[in-house]
């Protein structure tokens, strides 16, 4: 692609199609008729020489190319806006303390590489990890209690930014000398075994709830928890399953002397997103913090964790 051809204002289209995944208020959010936005949009097309967004049914739903350019492009412009401010946000001289609305998962997957990379800022920087549901984190970010929010939002944010940061791998869990380890379950098997569940909204296994039901079958349930970090710890002292990230496996596997089992569904993902409000979308240590966790949602490669434990054959398909 040549360069010097290209129009720079189309990937702020593209970023405001991403947001809003409408025409017209992707128009409305840059200053532009519906008929012009349709214009850009054909133009990104052809420059970028995919669909990059097609018709579905809460609005366009991006391509894969569009979704994997979404981060990058998102990052470019927020160092444009960042290197063009008047007044930029320095993080080696900064006093300024971040909030962040999550879920106990993204605090253990967040919290990590955000502690190592402090040393690179000021010790004027520090952070406050709020725990949030869906709707407490909307609250948070509308009231100005909090700078971003982080988590598997399901229900519709049209009045707030967002942006995915990656695809969560789940998968079936259970210890390591469990009477059904090594086995290939059925989905009967599955069903018949006491589990524990865990009750936050954007939990994959409600797609197995549907499997089951087709066939006629119903999870047996023996805990619900709130937190998803509790699980590895009763998994390792029962006999029940639980289907939780990968990333637990992988990080109490050892420890507790957990594993993934052969389950009988596809394989499960689900999507992170980040979110903030308009009046901060401009704001330059908001943009500073977003392009913070960018980077490290893709330094950290979250939405491939372990290829080889992904790479576990599946037996019935049909999950979404």
């Amino acid at each position: 692609m040549n360069l010097a051809s290209f129009d720079l204002n189309l990937l702020v289209a593209f970023d405001a199609l991403m947001t809003e995944r409408s025409v017209t208020r992707a128009g409305q959010k840059i200053g532009l008729s519906q008929p012009a936005m349709s214009a850009i949009l054909r133009r990104l097309r052809e420059s970028l020489q995919d669909e990059l967004f097609e018709r579905g049914g809460e609005g366009m739903r991006p391509t894969p190319r569009a979704i994997a350019l979404s981060v990058p492009i998102r990052q470019i412009l927020q160092q444009v806006r960042a290197t063009l401010d008047p007044n930029p946000f320095d993080p080696s001289a900064a006093e300024r303390r971040f909030r962040i609305a999550t879920n106990d998962l993204a605090v253990a997957l967040f919290l990590p590489p955000l502690s190592q990379a402090l040393r690179e800022w000021s010790s004027g920087i520090t952070f406050e990890l709020l725990q949030a549901d869906e709707e407490r984190a909307f609250d948070l970010l509308e009231s100005g209690n909090a700078d971003i929010a982080v988590g598997p939002f399901t229900t519709k944010h049209d009045h707030f930014h967002s942006v995915l940061l990656f695809d969560a791998p789940f998968a079936c869990a259970m210890r390591a000398n469990h009477p059904l380890a090594g086995k290939s379950l059925t989905l009967e098997d599955f069903a018949a075994t006491s589990q524990i569940s865990i009750a936050q909204r954007g939990d994959p296994v409600r797609a197995v709830d549907r499997i089951l039901a087709e066939a006629g079958l119903k999870r047996r349930i023996a805990f619900t928890v709130p937190h998803y970090l509790t699980v590895p710890f009763l998994l390792a002292t029962t006999d029940l399953l639980a289907v939780i990230p990968t990333k637990l496996v992988e990080r109490f596997g050892a420890t507790e002397g957990i594993v993934i089992a052969d389950a009988p569904f596809a394989r499960l993902t689900v999507p992170t997103l980040m979110l903030w409000s308009s009046t901060a979308n401009d704001d330059t240590g908001n943009a500073w913090l977003r392009t913070v966790l960018l980077k490290i949602a893709a330094d950290y490669s979250l939405d491939h964790w372990n290829k080889e434990t992904l790479s576990q054959p599946c037996k019935v398909s049909g999950a979404q």
